[in-house]
């Protein structure tokens, strides 16, 4: 028995080929995502220790947001007047005129002084200059000014008489959290003239 071959075109050998490698591209790409999806399993969830840090909430403190993002506790605010509170040794240096940079040397003396905290804000000290009476004073950050009650800011020597004298007191006393110390510069004056009072008041 003779059998008849027939000659493929070569369109129809190409359309063929094509086809069967289709085929074989699709059973690999199935057999692929059969072989390849594995069941998830959740990660155990992870705690940015960030939000366990504790932080000051409270607007009115120093340390407002320090430490921030973490757990809000106002247990560990630090308000304005916390870091005066107490007793201080001044070791106080005089000058003539408007301080060191521009004032002669006068002399040196020790002053206790003793701060009374009012609340986070206000305070006052007592003991400046050995002299009775207090100041008052008003601290927003680290850094208390002397209340102005003598004249405005339109006067020369305006400030706050200094106990029962007429000695008029401006300036600020400032809290550094490098050395722990108030860093103190007060200017007085009075009927003979100015002097310039500054040094540094360690906590007794």
């Amino acid at each position: 028995m003779q059998y008849k071959y027939r000659r493929m075109s070569e369109s129809r050998l190409h359309k063929t080929l094509r086809s069967k490698d289709g085929a074989l591209c699709l059973l690999g790409l199935l057999a692929s995502m059969f072989f390849g999806c594995v069941k998830w399993n959740d990660s155990k969830p992870v705690t940015d220790p960030r939000l366990t840090n504790p932080y000051c909430n409270d607007p009115a403190a120093v340390n407002y947001n320090w430490g921030f993002p973490g757990k809000p506790d106002n247990s560990i605010c630090i308000y304005p007047t916390d870091k005066f509170s107490g007793r201080f040794l001044f070791i106080d240096s005089m000058y003539s005129e408007s301080g060191a940079s521009a004032g002669n040397f006068v002399g040196a003396q020790t002053d206790t002084l003793i701060f009374t905290v009012l609340s986070h804000t206000k305070m006052t000290v007592a003991g400046l200059g050995g002299k009775s009476g207090t100041l008052n004073l008003t601290a927003y950050t680290f850094t208390a000014t002397i209340d102005t009650t003598v004249g405005d800011s339109l006067t020369a020597n305006s400030g706050q008489l200094l106990g029962a004298t007429t000695d008029t007191v401006n300036g600020t006393i400032f809290y550094s959290m490098i050395d722990s110390q108030l860093h103190i510069n007060l200017q007085i004056i009075n009927d003979t003239g100015m002097a310039s009072h500054s040094g540094k008041a360690k906590r007794l």
